[in-house]
């Protein structure tokens, strides 16, 4: 045997000593035995190779060196596992169990290496080992894949040594307790000798971290010193030996891990040349205060330096946060604890704690393996106002928690969060608003937990009222969560119940036949406005809607009919439904259908009213649909719908369809105008039994003939028309409706004006009777509402009045002296001369008219002069002035005690009527103040009337100066229309060739008439009467 040979049986026989070492110091340990057993075992299996290798393989090794390094390497090994096992058995108890996992970690890694140091000297001695390959491989593999793990019992005991370190908790049965634990774990009993002993360990233990700088070893020792000290079993010599958790933490901030310049923890420590360390930033500011090139000398020592080179300590930076860790771990194990605690402070402080420690996603983690979540939710479910709790920093937990895994998500759902989270929001907790509403967000983007949040109750409401919330990053995530919720129908419904309508409008155009189907029905329920509708403008949603006409389903058809009608309340839609050229086709075929219901087609006509209501008269020839409405044939059709539709509601929908019609477009007039047919149609509605129908159809026929020249068209045939105007006077005479009988006046007041065959009728009948009653009993009503104090009429009797006024203007022409006759028999003027007075302004200008020509019918023949005189409601009435019959007086009755000032005893007759007499000229003239009305114009005429009898020119004249009718016709001549000022220009000129103008007077018209003068079609006539006021010359350019 050599030189080689000898060294190689030394080593190998020190290698099968060592293990020998190795597998004694592994029976003396007090806890983990299992652990130790198993790496005992395979650590014994080592002595079979090194058998083998001593009996053979020596000689036989060529390769000395790869061999010798082997087993260098494992007897090095070997002896580490020896003095790692020594140091644990020679400290601590409790130290040992604290550093239980640290040691099985070593001993693992340690066997790891041992298989691959026993794998290289298996290479190196390939044809010693072959005989053995098999079981050289087992050993290698049991070496290198062995799991060394802590028993359930040390694990539980390291986690309340560790709790109860960290919540420096001095309870002294919980202590106690714990000492049984461990003494019962490595074999001892729990008395004072053994409290003692593991004092004066722990004690040294911690000297050594000090010495070593290891800080955080230091601390948790210090803290194990404290518990032991709490069992009370030994006294405490020096109490001041041991400090509590808070002043040990505070202890050791301002001492090994605080930079002595800057007094904080250190994050980036540094050492210069003395060996003391300092934060990197406050260090180098030293150096820059106490100059460059100049010497330095050490904060802390007052070594001078050398230089200023620093040297990263990254031992104490380790031990630094190493030490925050476990701070941070102490800070959790306590929060966890008092989670559950019924201390309200203890509970808010951990949640507090916590909702810190959530940030990093360690805790995170640990949390959600701690059962933490449904702990937390339970928090907030809890409603006891006596004890007010963090809920903000429950909420901001679980907005962490969601974080961290679709696990965490699934518990937060199940432990009922969702229900939690939206009461939070209507407890008004405005600081919890962005963590909540965060929590839904994450939730939403599962869409099993979406339904989940869009069932929970008033929570799309809360999120829909959130889009305003003044913090935009709350507003946002609610956008989003709404979004997140839009798949659902029933979920865009709710958010449109709740005001907000996008999701909807977009899930309507997406959806199936039968999914808008309910959306429509629903739309019909919601509440609605001016501004929440501009979301139903969108050109898709129309074109769907109008589409569902096309459903086979009458389900559906009457939802997209009640849908569009609950649209159109607001006339702004009716452009956007008109532009769609489908919309009005499809209504029309509505109605024509056969198999549509009656309700269809009623609802259908509505819309088609809304469309014809909310569109100018320009519109119609922009919409082809409104084109199509007053085409000869739906016309045609709408007419026979109004006779052959059942019920009368029906026929009542199709008479509004044809008003609105007719009201916009003079097409539609003229067509049902032009048919003899429609009109015997629309007369013979007028005996219809059901009320609304009459009163439709005859709103239609004043509408078709009240912008007419010829009026009402009456049905051709004479038996026809007689019977029509006597259903127009019986209904005047009898009908318990006011509206009835007002429409029905306004009919009568429209008949053509020249047929003779229409006054012989209304001559015989009791019309005029009716028409003189409700003047006066209007004239009567007024009286006694001023002396009883009492409202007037209402709109339906001032209405009544006025188209009585018009009819009476029938009897009052002219040209028909045998109804004059009729109106003579009355006592009609005083009522009327009231209404000047009281009525509305179109009543005033219908009689103002009416006793104009009354007027012009006394003895003063007149040439023919047609005026046309304007007024509201465009109304207009054409006065045709002719020759008077001789002898032909219809005036006020006067005795020879009470002689008119104008005519004298001219208008004495009982048959001869006189403005003056009647007491009119005042009414007149107060009249003339409705500057721009029609009733200011009659009114002019009226009282011009006057002054056509040259002969009682000047008397007349005195007798509107007298009622102050100067200042209200120059008044007219400043503010009024143009026509007006025509009219009072003539009248003003008439009483200024007869009476005299006071200086007032004659200033006010020089100022008024002069400004006329710029006016072109008034300044002829205004320089006439100031040449006649000798206000401006003859030869003026205004001639």
């Amino acid at each position: 045997m050599d030189f080689g040979q000898v060294v190689l049986q030394e080593l190998c026989n020190k290698v099968a000593t060592r293990a020998a070492e190795l597998i004694m110091e592994t029976k003396d340990v007090m806890m983990e035995e299992a652990s130790f057993q198993i790496f005992s075992k395979y650590i014994s299996q080592l002595n079979v190779i090194l058998q083998a290798f001593q009996a053979r393989g020596i000689e036989a090794t060529t390769n000395s060196e790869p061999t010798k390094a082997a087993l260098e390497s494992l007897d090095s090994q070997l002896q580490r596992g020896c003095t790692i096992i020594k140091g644990y058995k020679t400290g601590s108890r409790f130290s040992l169990f604290l550093k239980s996992h640290s040691l099985l970690k070593q001993m693992q890694d340690l066997a790891q290496e041992i298989a691959n140091t026993v794998a290289l000297l298996e290479q190196a001695n390939l044809n010693v080992v072959l005989e053995l390959n098999s079981k050289t491989d087992q050993i290698i593999n049991n070496l290198r894949f062995i799991e060394l793990r802590s028993a359930a019992a040390t694990e539980s005991i390291v986690s309340e040594i560790k709790k109860s370190t960290a919540q420096n908790d001095r309870n002294q049965a919980h202590a106690i307790q714990l000492v049984k634990k461990i003494a019962d774990a490595t074999g001892t009993s729990a008395n004072a000798s053994l409290i003692r002993n593991e004092l004066e360990l722990l004690k040294l233990e911690k000297e050594e971290m000090e010495a070593q700088k290891k800080q955080a070893e230091a601390l948790q020792l210090s803290q194990l010193i404290q518990l032991l000290y709490s069992t009370e079993i030994v006294g405490n010599p020096n109490p001041g030996e041991v400090e509590n958790v808070a002043s040990t933490f505070h202890q050791y901030q301002i001492d090994p891990f605080t930079c002595p310049l800057s007094s904080e923890i250190m994050t980036d420590p540094v050492a210069i040349f003395c060996g003391h360390s300092f934060e990197r930033k406050a260090i180098l500011e030293h150096f820059r205060r106490s100059g460059a090139g100049e010497s330095t000398t050490c904060p802390t020592c007052s070594q001078e330096l050398p230089w200023q080179e620093l040297t990263p300590n990254l031992s104490l930076r380790s031990s630094i946060e190493e030490w925050k860790q476990r701070e941070m771990d102490s800070k959790f194990e306590k929060a966890v604890s008092g989670i559950t605690s019924d201390d309200n402070n203890i509970l808010n402080n951990a949640l507090h704690e916590m909702q810190v420690l959530m940030g990093m996603p360690r805790y995170r983690t640990r949390s959600a393996e701690e059962g933490l979540v449904p702990k937390m939710v339970q928090i907030i479910k809890v409603k006891d106002h006596s004890r007010p709790l963090n809920t903000k920093a429950v909420l901001k937990c679980l907005n962490h928690l969601s974080d961290c895994s679709e696990d965490n998500k699934d518990v937060i759902v199940e432990a009922g969060a969702i229900r939690c989270i939206v009461k939070q929001f209507y407890r008004g907790e405005a600081e919890a608003e962005p963590d909540a509403v965060a929590i839904l967000h994450k939730l939403s983007l599962k869409s099993a937990h979406a339904e989940q949040i869009g069932k929970t109750k008033d929570c799309i409401p809360l999120l829909v009222s959130l889009l305003q919330n003044v913090n935009q990053d709350v507003s946002q995530k609610a956008q989003e969560v709404l979004q997140n919720l839009s798949h659902n129908i029933h979920f865009v419904i709710k958010m449109a119940e709740a005001g907000h309508f996008p999701p909807f409008v977009v899930r309507f155009n997406q959806g199936s036949s039968e999914a808008r189907a309910v959306m429509a029905a629903a739309l019909i329920e919601m509440q609605l406005d001016d501004i929440n509708t501009r979301h139903f403008e969108d050109e898709q949603f129309i074109h769907k809607l109008v589409e569902m006409f096309s459903s086979s389903s009458p389900a559906c058809k009457s939802a997209c009919l009640q849908c569009i009608k609950k649209l159109l309340a607001y006339p702004k839609m009716a452009k956007h439904f008109l532009t769609d050229t489908y919309t009005i086709p499809h209504l029309l075929g509505v109605i024509t259908f056969v198999g549509s219901e009656s309700q269809s087609k009623q609802e259908a006509t509505e819309i088609l009213i809304s469309l014809v209501k909310a569109n100018k008269l320009s519109d119609f020839q922009t919409y082809p649909g409104l084109q199509e409405l007053q085409s000869p044939h739906n016309i045609s059709l709408f007419m026979q719908l109004t006779s052959t539709s059942d019920p009368p509601r029906t026929q009542v929908q199709f008479l509004r369809l044809l008003v609105a019609l007719c009201d916009k477009s003079e097409t539609a007039q003229d067509l049902i105008r032009s048919n003899d047919n429609t009109v015997a149609r629309l007369f013979s509605c007028l005996t219809c039994d059901h009320p609304e129908v009459r009163r439709q159809a005859m709103k239609l026929i004043y509408c078709v003939s009240k912008d007419h020249p010829a009026g009402v068209p009456p049905p051709p045939s004479p038996t026809r028309k007689e019977s029509a105007i006597n259903t127009l006077v019986a209904m005047l005479t009898s009908s318990p409706d006011i509206k009835e009988r007002s429409n029905a006046t306004g009919i009568i007041g429209l008949l053509p004006a020249d047929d003779i065959f229409v006054d012989k009728i209304l001559g015989k009948s009791e019309a005029l009777k009716a028409i003189h009653e409700v003047i006066v009993t209007t004239d009567e009503e007024h009286n006694s509402s001023r002396w009883l104090n009492t409202p007037v009429e209402s709109k339906p009797h001032e209405s009544l009045l006025e188209n009585a006024l018009a009819a009476l203007l029938r009897y009052t022409l002219p040209t028909k002296p045998e109804l004059q006759r009729q109106v003579s028999k009355l006592e009609l003027y005083p009522s009327l001369v009231h209404v000047l007075s009281r009525g509305s302004s179109l009543a005033k200008q219908r009689t103002a008219i009416v006793l104009a020509h009354l007027s012009q019918s006394s003895k003063v023949p007149l040439a023919d002069a047609p005026i046309m005189v304007t007024g509201g409601n465009n109304f207009g009435v054409l006065l045709r002035l002719t020759k008077v019959i001789p002898n032909m007086f219809f005036c006020c009755p006067a005795s020879e005690q009470n002689m008119c000032p104008v005519h004298g005893s001219a208008c004495s007759s009982r048959h001869t009527f006189c403005l003056v007499k009647a007491d009119a000229i005042g009414p007149l003239v107060h009249t003339l103040r409705d500057i721009d009305s029609g009733a200011a114009e009659a009114a002019i005429i009226a009282l011009n009337t006057l002054l056509i009898d040259h002969s009682t020119l000047s008397h007349a004249a005195a007798a509107i100066v007298d009622n102050k009718g100067l200042e209200a016709i120059l008044e007219v001549l400043e503010k009024g229309s143009s026509s007006n000022k025509d009219r009072a220009l003539d009248l003003f000129q008439k009483i200024l060739n007869h009476t005299k103008v006071t200086n007032p007077q004659f200033q006010r018209s020089e100022t008024i008439l002069i400004r006329l003068l710029s006016d072109d079609a008034l300044k002829k006539k205004a320089a006439l009467v100031l040449k006649q006021l000798n206000i401006i010359p003859d030869q003026s350019s205004y001639f």
